[in-house]
């Protein structure tokens, strides 16, 4: 996205939307080459506007948009307690991948613990990037549900929020009064591979786009589709304008689909990062559609943009529902290791928590299970010592559990979305081998080890009330029931 002055029109604008805008750009002296300096014409294109507008899509396309849309409200709302907010984290990774954002996926969960612990703290380069892009869209999901009342400045706003951490942060929020384009070079749009509108079309197009996100003209998928290419056409702001346009994509989507649930979207923008050359392909076919608005063939220059989204969706709803199946297969070799527990014990709880929170501390786990954070930090403690997950510190005085598998089932959904060649068999070695390789020793040595027992041994006994195995390392203290660092077994 680059953005330029010394923009005049021509004076052969059409009257009609829908249209290429001739301008001349008068070249740029502080420019250092001299073909960077040249001036000369070039067109900048102008949509038309939404409302009123119904496409006919062909009969084939249309049932992939419903089969869609019946996809991702089941998906959603089957998935919700398996990992809705990693689900939820891959949506925003998914989106700044697009841009050429991509930190690792335990440094943005660590993170938002850190975070967690102390509000307001910055975060700067991409971990800062993606922080933000998970600010913007909650953002946007909060604004975009009260869709009566959604304006310009709701978008603004969403805008703002993502830019905070962003290289320019000075441009949030901003509606451009300078022409800008895509690709090129930095010094003038004669080489652009798109230039939008010129600045003084951008609030009329703007109102125009709230005006069609508050009402229900189209399918859901279909409004999605339209409102993100139509947003991207725009592109009102300086920079940013990629992620604002699928957090808007994300809200609709999810509200129309989901409505007030508690359900997460499948990580649809991680899926159009698979192909991001026919992602952009798509958006070009809607933006360089010149003609009436009403013909058949705006409907067809709209069509790649519907399509790909019914992919992208299908996609991320088939990797999602086999992440569940894994986590439920998880869960199950978890508390197995764990001794058995199950019912209601705050290691069970703990363990339910994994899926959709691999980074637990005991502040956190104590919040969201309502168990005191004593008993929150023994049950973390017991599940360190069983393998299941491990104690990093993250930052002075701060420690987190990690579930690493649950991290890893979250790569094997992230690749099997985005890499063509990626294979879902790599669950399997994952539920194959649900704990961490070493076990943690006891945080208290019991000095009572059995003479001649190796550390990282596990207990041959089984857990008498389950039959399970113990999941303790040998040597342990007490019953199969006990942690080890306790005096007498739990009740």
């Amino acid at each position: 996205m680059i953005c330029g002055a010394l923009i005049t029109e021509t004076g052969k604008r059409s009257s009609k939307m829908g249209s290429l805008v001739e301008q001349v750009w008068h070249g740029n002296p502080g420019a250092f080459r001299a073909r960077d300096r040249r001036g000369g014409r070039f067109n900048a294109y102008v949509p038309h506007p939404l409302r009123g507008w119904h496409p006919l899509l062909p009969a084939d396309m249309a049932a992939s948009v419903a089969t869609a849309e019946n996809e991702l409200r089941d998906t959603a709302i089957a998935a919700r307690g398996d990992g809705a907010g990693m689900f939820f984290w891959a949506e925003s990774l998914g989106s700044s991948r697009i841009e050429g954002v991509a930190p690792g996926t335990k440094k943005v969960v660590h993170a938002l613990a850190r975070r967690q612990r102390t509000p307001g703290r910055d975060f700067h380069g991409p971990v800062g990037e993606v922080l933000a892009n998970i600010d913007s869209t909650t953002t946007a999901l909060e604004l975009l549900a009260d869709r009566e009342h959604i304006s310009i400045a709701t978008l603004q706003q969403a805008h703002r929020v993502l830019m905070d951490a962003s290289p320019t942060p000075h441009l949030g929020g901003r509606i451009r009064d300078e022409q800008n384009w895509v690709g090129g070079n930095d010094w003038h749009p004669l080489e652009g591979d798109f230039i939008p509108p010129p600045p003084e079309h951008c609030n009329p197009l703007l109102e125009d786009l709230v005006s069609y996100l508050r009402v229900e003209d189209h399918s859901p998928l279909l409004q999605a589709a339209i409102a993100h290419a139509q947003f991207e056409t725009i592109h009102p702001f300086g920079d940013g304008n990629g992620r604002t346009g699928r957090a808007v994509l994300y809200a609709v989507l999810k509200h129309r689909l989901c409505g007030a649930q508690p359900a997460a979207l499948p990580p649809i923008s991680l899926a159009l990062s698979r192909d991001r050359d026919a992602y952009i392909a798509a958006l070009a076919a809607y933006q360089t559609y010149v003609g009436p608005a009403d013909a058949p063939a705006r409907a067809e220059a709209l069509g790649p943009c519907a399509e790909a989204l019914a992919t992208a969706s299908h996609r991320a709803c088939t990797a999602v529902r086999r992440y569940t199946e894994a986590m439920v297969a998880l869960r199950d070799r978890w508390r197995a290791a764990a001794g058995g527990r199950r019912g209601r014990s705050a290691v069970s709880a703990a363990i339910d928590c994994l899926p959709a929170h691999p980074s637990l501390t005991p502040s956190a786990l104590s919040e969201i299970t309502g168990y005191s954070e004593p008993r929150a930090a023994a049950a973390l403690r017991h599940l360190e010592a069983a393998g299941v997950v491990k104690a990093r510190t993250v930052e002075t005085g701060m420690r987190v559990y990690d579930a690493d598998q649950v991290f890893n089932a979250y790569e094997v959904m992230a690749s099997t979305i985005c890499d063509k060649r990626a294979s879902a068999d790599d669950y399997a070695n994952i539920v194959a081998s649900p704990l961490i390789s070493a076990p943690a020793q006891p945080l208290r040595p019991t000095g009572r080890r059995q003479q001649g027992v190796s550390p990282w041994e596990l207990c041959p006994l089984s857990v008498k009330s389950t039959g399970l195995p113990c999941g303790l390392k040998a040597g342990h203290q007490g019953h199969c029931r006990q942690i080890p660092h306790r005096k007498h077994p739990p009740r």
